[in-house]
């Protein structure tokens, strides 16, 4: 032991051969009885550098929506998803119902439904005690009203479960919409409306929005005002129906028997109101006014925030997985993508830049570069990005750049799956959307399939600079070089018609 403990005081040896590794090994075996064979001849077996560390082939499959779907009644169906190592349950319930208001006043109380839902107590139960009791468990119960679905969410203790189901409906089934309660929510929605510019980042999702799509009643602002005169009367008008529907898909995960919840399923959802599958109006769809340009807010600020957009896709489409891929190399691989390395490696312009193509089955999506970069610095920033797009375009990507891309793309695919309710929430949204059974396993095949001439094309076609809007919030008076542009009015850019 004594020569063990001396070696490993010294300094660091001079690289060995096998065969000399392999004699030290078998010598110091010798010395001492007490050395553990197995872990000596474990370490000799070790690579000398981590360059020689071999991994094993990635192989995920995806779990298979088909193997935790099941139905517990005509129109309602959902994902079960057991894992008995936490004694801890998730129940979330979508409702397939559209919401939006007809008349731009409704727009302030339409904004508060999804918090009174929850927060206005109902069932008998007032505010007060709904929330000291689930404190007391350590429970949660949310609600949220959208555009295209309501939903319910319930977070406990699976010894809680069965009352925690049995709070939700009282509540959720008979609204009370409590006006104290409505006097809160009101502060809280007229504080966030008189900040709602405090920061770059808020204007520029305003004037983002502002320059991208036409007018729309799912785009509406109310204001302080609205705010203050929403009634508990105008909530519970908006709120009728946001948890009945003609179709209801649940995601239970946790430390729940999947034969029993199905029982208890079945009693849940008991006598809960489903409408006739007759087809109901469809929310508009987003329209883009689609002219391109530079628009800029005018703020006194150091750090130009900038978004350049054009229209993309709606999914399903087959150009969604050959542009997601050619994305990725462009500037949604992080430190492995083009605009990265030349923006902020090579010139040091911005601590952030990215491009995304957007991922939307109910809407036509955007194509995006985002970054901040210095006022006197975004005529360069921009010139070097339009570089990069139209270099991309024409010589395409190296193959290592491609395969890197496929890889993380695809290897990035068990995060969709790393809890129970991650898993089962994201088969319910899936099965809302449409969603085959085969989607993800579908995802890598698509992804593999992507060719060198369909990332050209792709960064062609969606990374156009004539086709798109180059929003910025900076001072104007430092933007000569960008001109021509339009300064848009930082009050106007709410939506009021």
């Amino acid at each position: 032991m004594a020569a063990v403990a001396l070696s490993s005081c010294s300094s660091a040896p001079a690289p060995q051969t096998e065969a000399a590794a392999a004699k030290t090994v078998s010598e110091v075996v010798d010395s001492s009885s007490s050395v553990d064979t197995a872990a000596v001849t474990q370490s000799a077996d070790l690579p000398v550098s981590y360059n020689d560390i071999q991994f094993p082939e990635f192989k995920y499959v995806a779990p298979y929506p088909k193997d935790y779907r099941v139905e517990v009644a005509p129109g309602i169906t959902g994902y079960i998803v057991s894992d008995r190592s936490l004694p801890l349950v998730n129940f979330t319930v979508y409702f397939e119902e559209s919401f939006i208001p007809s008349v731009l006043k409704d727009e302030a109380a339409n904004s508060m439904v999804s918090s009174m839902l929850r927060r206005g107590g109902g069932g008998g139960i007032n505010p007060h005690a709904l929330d000291d009791s689930l404190e007391f468990i350590s429970a949660g119960l949310s609600t949220s009203v959208g555009t295209f679905s309501s939903m319910f969410d319930i977070d406990c203790m699976s010894k809680d479960f069965k009352n925690m189901m049995t709070t939700a409906k009282q509540v959720l089934t008979a609204p009370e919409f409590d006006k104290e309660q409505l006097e809160l929510v009101k502060t809280n929605f007229v504080t966030s409306y008189d900040r709602r510019y405090d920061t770059p980042a808020k204007v520029l999702s305003a004037l983002k929005a502002k320059v991208n799509y036409a007018p729309n009643p799912r785009l509406w602002d109310a204001n302080a005002e609205e705010y203050k005169s929403v009634t508990a009367e105008d909530v519970k008008r908006l709120a009728a129906g946001a948890f009945s529907s003609k179709r209801i898909i649940f995601a239970l995960s946790g430390d729940v028997d999947k034969d029993s919840a199905v029982v208890m399923l079945k009693d849940f959802f008991a006598g809960w109101k489903v409408e006739p599958a007759a087809e109901k109006a469809k929310p508009m769809p987003l329209a883009f006014l689609n002219k391109p340009g530079v628009y800029v807010v005018d703020k006194d600020i150091t750090q130009a925030n900038i978004s350049m957009n054009q229209p993309f896709v709606k999914r399903p489409h087959p150009d969604y997985y050959p542009a997601a891929v050619a994305s990725f190399i462009l500037g949604g691989g992080s430190f492995t993508s083009r605009l990265m390395n030349r923006v902020r490696s090579d010139e040091g312009l911005a601590y952030s830049i990215y491009s995304s193509v957007g991922n939307d089955y109910r809407d036509t999506a955007m194509s995006t570069i985002a970054l901040q970069t210095k006022v006197e610095s975004v005529d360069f920033a921009l010139k070097l990005i339009f570089e990069e797009v139209e270099k991309l375009a024409k010589d395409g990507p190296s193959e290592e750049e491609l395969a890197q891309a496929k890889k993380s793309l695809i290897e990035s695919l068990p995060s969709l799956f790393d809890s129970p309710s991650s898993t089962a929430i994201i088969f319910a949204k899936g099965e809302l959307l449409g969603k085959s059974d085969d989607h993800y396993l579908d995802y890598v095949k698509e992804i593999n399939a992507v060719t060198p001439d369909q990332v050209k094309a792709m960064i062609a076609k969606y990374f156009d600079k004539s086709k798109m809007t180059i929003s910025i919030v900076g001072p104007v008076s430092k933007f000569d070089a960008l001109k021509p542009f339009t300064v848009v009015p930082m009050d106007s850019l709410e939506f009021r018609n």
